[in-house]
């Protein structure tokens, strides 16, 4: 007797310290987790403590709906009730906003669980987490995403205006360059060849050599324009070729002394569309050099590797202070207009462009292209 004693004192004290665990469980839960056990209509069973004070609500809550105490727009109301009112066993997870009783705006992810029970009833288990600081910050991330947008947005217009602004201004351009320059002397050597009489030899004779010099102009002229429009090089040689032919017109054209070396033997050949802006933002580097830099010599360099083409365009003119150019022009008469749009090609075709001046010592221009983007032609 004393034994069986013993074993239903020892049995007392586990059943004891085993309520005292649930106990403690139940109010850690109480304290920790929003959740609700509600009747399959919604209507609640029992309301963790937290969820209460969160729902402001202290006692006299039995039979009451779930949904009828959390404050929630029409919409959100028939979600949360016709998840409750779903019996499909599985877990259905939802977010709801909702306002508190003291009018606090609070995001809740809600999993409703159904438990079904030994007579056939079910009840709801009703789960909740206050996800309100990730959907602030989501909120602030699709307001940032949504100002960058726009900003990007309005950058392209920006862009796109200042394209066709040079545009115009090239076509400008090349319509003065033929009208002052090819039209003008066309109209001499016409007016040239009409005035010349053989009455006079020695005159005639003089007037003949003007021409042949005035042709030779002429030819002159038509060929500076029509190796500024497009090289044939460029379309059956590729970009190395090209640029080296560029350079030995120019250094005929223009007398400065410019110089090529593919240090490299660089020779692949690409899409159309990326060797014509590397050619274009090549030119229009060394066409600065011979026009403002007032230098003794320009060189244009090539070289790659397995990964990356890099072009460099040297002299050693007077340079410039970098900082003092526009990083965006508003017309062409702020200045930088050319080294705008040459660092538009060269993001157009995803290359980058490095600049470094220095006053007095010379100007530096690098282009970098990824080789592996190459496709073949």
């Amino acid at each position: 007797m004393l034994v069986d004693i013993d074993r239903l004192t020892e049995n007392q004290i586990s059943k004891d310290q085993s309520i005292q665990e649930l106990s403690a469980l139940n109010h850690a839960m109480d304290q920790t987790v929003l959740y609700a056990r509600t009747t399959s209509d919604g209507l609640i069973i029992n309301l963790g403590e937290r969820f209460a004070k969160l729902l402001s609500i202290e006692q006299n809550y039995s039979k009451k709906n779930l949904v009828d105490l959390m404050y929630l727009s029409e919409v959100q109301r028939n979600k949360l009730l016709q998840l409750i009112l779903q019996n499909k066993g599985g877990v259905f997870n939802e977010e709801f906003e909702f306002v508190t009783a003291v009018n606090q705006k609070i995001w809740l992810d809600i999993s409703i669980l159904t438990i079904f029970k030994t007579s056939g009833d079910s009840e709801r288990l009703v789960l909740c987490s206050d996800i309100s600081k990730r959907k602030e910050a989501q909120i602030e991330i699709e307001r940032l995403n949504a100002a960058q947008y726009k900003e990007k947005e309005e950058t392209q217009k920006s862009n796109a205006s200042q394209i066709v602004e040079a545009q115009e201004e090239e076509r400008k351009r090349i319509a003065k360059e033929i009208h002052d320059s090819i039209g003008q002397m066309l109209t001499a050597l016409k007016l040239n060849i009409e005035s010349i009489s053989f009455k006079n030899l020695e005159k005639a004779q003089q007037k003949i050599e003007g021409l042949k010099q005035l042709s030779n102009d002429l030819i002159q002229g038509i060929r500076i324009a029509t190796f500024n429009l497009t090289p044939p090089e460029l379309q059956d040689y590729g970009i190395s070729i090209a640029l080296q032919k560029m350079v030995k017109e120019l250094s005929k054209l223009t007398g400065k002394q410019i110089l090529f070396e593919n240090t490299s033997n660089f020779d692949q050949r690409f899409d159309t569309l990326v060797e014509t802006n590397l050619y274009r933002v090549t030119q229009e580097a060394v066409n600065n050099a011979v026009k403002y830099a007032n230098s003794e010599y320009i060189i244009i360099t090539i070289n790659h590797s397995e990964t990356l083409l890099s072009i460099t365009i040297n002299d050693n003119g007077k340079g410039y202070d970098i900082s003092k150019i526009p990083s965006k022009p508003n017309n062409n008469a702020e200045g930088g207009m050319g080294l705008f749009f040459m660092k538009e090609r060269m993001q157009y075709i995803d290359g980058r462009l490095f600049l470094n001046s220095i006053p007095g010592e010379g100007t530096r221009v690098t282009l970098n292209y990824n080789l592996q983007k190459i496709k073949p032609s």
